[in-house]
């Protein structure tokens, strides 16, 4: 059974790697799913600026900031990355809500 359950969009993320800062995300939609008895997180972004340009490339694994909803997209992994126009897809473990 596939059954989409809810999708949340935000204009302009922070991303984390290792702990800190290393750029922002916009243009970012996020769209969970309940498949196989469990919960998958599938994501789009329309711009990833990085400040180390070695971090945005395809199989890094980032966590994405929602700052105006307060929500955390925890290990998200790029799965491709257009180095043009620098948009691409990310699929996610879990999302966690921030204080």
């Amino acid at each position: 059974m596939i059954k989409m359950e809810r999708t949340c969009g935000c204009l302009r993320c922070d991303v984390i790697h290792n702990g800190e800062k290393i750029g922002r995300m916009e243009g970012v939609n996020v769209t969970q799913w309940f498949l196989k008895n469990k919960y998958s997180y599938t994501g789009t972004f329309s711009r990833f600026l990085s400040d180390i340009p070695y971090e945005d490339c395809a199989g890094t694994t980032i966590d994405i900031i929602f700052n105006d909803k307060k929500i955390v997209v925890k290990d998200a992994e790029i799965e491709w990355i257009r180095n043009s126009t620098k948009n691409g897809t990310f699929h996610a473990t879990k999302i966690e809500s921030i204080h």
